[in-house]
């Protein structure tokens, strides 16, 4: 099976067999980042409710994925160490998921460990109500765009509320929130 297969059935939220063909795509190719991080993110959204029912996922897939999750970010840090996006995901899904302090400094330090590698701008745009790395997140925005798997579309939606809650309070004429 090959990663574009994996990469089509994700944009086309056909989240199972997305699952199944990354999984393939790795039993041939086990240092994909892109399949890594890919199924990750996809096994993390499954495990969130609001995802899983608004797309009838079979329970089964559900129960795989939160067996798998831990075991993929595992593989993932193991084969790429350096990786920004891999430690990102770590530290950003132990924030969301378990409270985890993920502190913007830290968060920060990523963003410029590798600078093409923009996914850490998400968080920081988002705890900062848009008031900081705004052109770093749109240019993830644009790329999130192109994109369309359940990473990015999951990046874009969190990016794009921040912006409409900051178009909102700008209209009404409220200040934003402090952070």
């Amino acid at each position: 099976m090959s990663l574009a297969s994996a990469l089509q059935a994700d944009r086309d939220r056909r989240i199972e067999a997305a699952a199944d063909l990354y999984e393939a795509a790795l039993s041939e190719q086990p240092t994909s980042l892109v399949a890594l991080v890919n199924l990750a993110v996809l096994y993390w959204r499954a495990t969130e409710y609001g995802f899983s029912a608004g797309l009838g996922l079979d329970l089964a897939l559900i129960a795989r994925a939160g067996r798998r999750l831990p075991e993929v970010l595992a593989e993932a840090r193991q084969l790429h160490p350096q990786s920004t996006e891999v430690r990102f995901w770590e530290r950003y899904i132990a924030w969301a998921d378990l409270g985890e302090p993920f502190a913007i400094e830290e968060c920060e330090a990523l963003l410029r460990h590798a600078t093409s590698v923009l996914v850490p701008a998400m968080h920081l745009f988002a705890i900062s109500n848009g008031e900081k790395y705004e052109k770093e997140a749109r240019d993830l925005l644009r790329q999130c765009r192109e994109d369309r798997t359940v990473r990015a579309h999951y990046i874009a939606s969190v990016i794009e509320g921040v912006l409409k809650r900051a178009a909102w309070s700008r209209f009404h004429g409220r200040p934003r929130l402090q952070t």
